[in-house]
């Protein structure tokens, strides 16, 4: 056998093969700068690479989650914001104002209120309200343990206590059922319930109040409504009474209707009368005769009555207000009488949006009903510490191919 041929064909004494062969003799010459040697060696810091940039990331993190992370307890309430209609005195004449009292209400005020609530819980007013109560939120987050990354700073700003807390608390709201789920994480389950039994109270108290001042408002508004209304409709009435008592007459279309009735029965007994007179003359009765000149001076009388009726009915005299017609003073009666209504029927309805006010603020027309309350958990829920090697792991890859290509493609940029 010629030992200067490799296996597979190629020879011994070539630098570019003789180094990729296992079992060479050793005096076979090996060439450092060869490119099978280069490749070999790239290969070699390439996997070296790889397990660094995959292993050690993985490996600190499964020492952080296995050795030091804290178990993190889960627990959850849910509610929803219900508005309720008030009682009313009339369904059929309702007040407008009625609606602002929870009479009718659609989804956006529903979807507004729950947003109202989601964004206090990640307020820090929630923060300062949880602190007021009574809740140590740096003794339950902030307690010294061997998970620093977990917890909260002892001594943070506001504006880190807020983005903790932030992490800490999980709103969420359903938009095709209106409920609003939250989720309080802690790291025993004493303080997870206690902390979400805590926010839940603060959530109802937060909309129990909104519904108590959105009550105070409009039972405010509509007392005022109902003593500007009363003010208006003594007014009114002082003014009818301040006309009738300048013209001297109680109900002018009554009057108007009597003198009427009483100019007719004038002129009818005037035509009789003057009937007769001509009558007495047409026979030859001389008019010097004390018969005919008394029916001339009934006739004149009558006259006069009815120029002075008809002047009461239908004349004004503009010298002094007090001599107005009758007819004028009827037509200023209707204008009082008109103003009276409205003013009466205006403070009727303030009356009726008064008592729609008042039967609201009686009840809760704003509420948060709660069908799921904040309980003890058993089970720590996180880290999911096999989850997170794996993302660790998956991550650090990805990395290390972005690398990888972004080397090569500089390495042959310079080649």
């Amino acid at each position: 056998m010629n030992k200067s041929i490799a296996p597979s064909g190629y020879r011994l004494d070539d630098p570019e093969v003789n180094q990729t062969i296992p079992g060479l003799p050793a005096d076979v010459p090996r060439d450092e700068t060869s490119p099978l040697r280069r490749r070999a060696r790239r290969r070699r810091w390439r996997t070296a690479s790889l397990l660094a940039a995959v292993l050690l990331p993985t490996a600190l993190a499964g020492a952080y989650l296995y050795g030091f992370a804290a178990d993190q307890y889960v627990t959850e309430f849910r509610f929803s914001v219900r508005h309720e209609a008030p009682l009313r005195m009339d369904t059929a004449t309702a007040s407008p104002l009625a609606a602002s009292l929870g009479g009718g209400v659609g989804p956006l005020a529903v979807i507004t209120d729950s947003q109202i609530v989601i964004q206090y819980l990640k307020s820090r007013q929630a923060i300062d309200d949880i602190i007021a109560s009574g809740v140590d939120l740096d003794a339950i987050y902030a307690r010294a343990d061997t998970d620093f990354l977990a917890h909260l700073q002892p001594r943070g700003s506001v504006e880190e206590r807020l983005r903790y807390w932030r992490q800490t608390v999980d709103p969420f709201f359903d938009m095709t059922t209106g409920i609003v789920s939250v989720q309080v994480r802690a790291f025993r389950p004493a303080d997870a319930e206690l902390v979400a039994a805590t926010a839940l109270r603060l959530a109802e108290k937060l909309v129990n109040d909104m519904s108590t001042r959105a009550h105070d408002d409009v039972l405010a508004y509509a007392t005022r409504e109902v003593g500007a209304s009363e003010t208006k409709l003594k007014a009114s009435q002082d003014a009818m009474a301040s006309y009738r008592n300048h013209h001297a007459v109680l109900f002018p279309e009554m009057q108007a209707t009597s003198d009427t009735s009483v100019e007719g029965k004038v002129w009818e007994n005037l035509i009789e009368a003057k009937t007769a007179f001509s009558a007495q003359l047409a026979a030859g009765v001389s008019g010097e005769t004390v018969q005919m000149r008394m029916l001339g001076n009934r006739i004149a009388a009558m006259e006069t009555a009815l120029r002075d009726v008809h002047g009461r009915l239908a004349q004004s005299n503009a010298g002094a207000a007090s001599d107005a017609s009758l007819a004028s003073v009827v037509s200023q009666y209707d204008v009082l009488h008109l103003d009276q209504e409205i003013t009466a029927k205006v403070y009727e309805r303030a009356l009726m949006a008064l008592q729609d006010a008042r039967n609201a603020a009686s009840q809760q027309g704003v509420y948060l009903a709660a069908f799921v309350r904040p309980s003890l958990p058993q089970e720590s829920m996180y880290p999911i510490r096999w989850r997170v090697l794996l993302e660790t792991a998956l991550l650090s890859f990805v990395a290390w191919c972005l690398l990888q290509l972004l080397y090569h493609g500089i390495r042959d940029h310079i080649d």
